[in-house]
């Protein structure tokens, strides 16, 4: 009798118990041997197997990892993996988030900007060229062809302009 109170008890605290939420960051696991990456819930249950992507830049996925995928390239995914978006690659990367955005590439090779938190596209990709932004605000270019000279690359554009984080002219900084 005591020993069925008990489990019973036992149980109850147990059924009692917060769990673990389901929006809880996954972590990333890397396996050193050959550098494959995973997500795995707070409970341990892996949630992105190894392989799936061959890279992953994200160490804690809350709503968007940035992951390499086959034949795409570096992409942002939700947690169902639908891609949100291509990155723009930048030092043989995803590029670097300024301001809580990040510069995206559209299929025709525009360039936009994606919220880092959560990966929606805020400025689609409309420009030819484009910076990050810094002190609220970033230069866009229109009408842009890239140049290189073997080691370095830049855009050379018909029209530069400044933008805020809404997409709208914003005038040049005074120096």
């Amino acid at each position: 009798m005591k020993i069925s109170l008990l489990i019973s008890l036992f149980s109850l605290l147990a059924a009692c118990q917060p769990s673990v939420p389901s929006s809880a960051p996954w972590r990333l696991v890397v396996r050193p041997a050959d550098e494959a990456c995973a997500y795995v819930a707070a409970s341990g249950d892996t949630v992105i197997p190894f392989g799936r992507y061959s890279r992953c830049a994200t160490e804690r996925f809350d709503r968007l990892a940035l992951v390499v995928k086959p034949g795409v390239g570096w992409v942002g995914i939700n947690r169902q993996e639908q891609v949100l978006f291509k990155a723009f690659i930048f030092d043989s990367g995803p590029d670097y988030p300024a301001e809580g955005v990040m510069r995206i590439v559209g299929p025709t090779g525009l360039l936009g900007y994606a919220d880092t938190a959560t990966g929606r596209v805020v400025l689609p990709p409309r420009y030819g060229a484009a910076l990050p932004f810094a002190n609220g605000r970033a230069q866009v270019g229109r009408r842009c062809r890239s140049q290189t000279d073997g080691e370095h690359s830049w855009w050379n554009c018909a029209e530069w302009t400044y933008i805020n984080h809404q997409g709208q002219p914003v005038p040049a900084a005074s120096q």
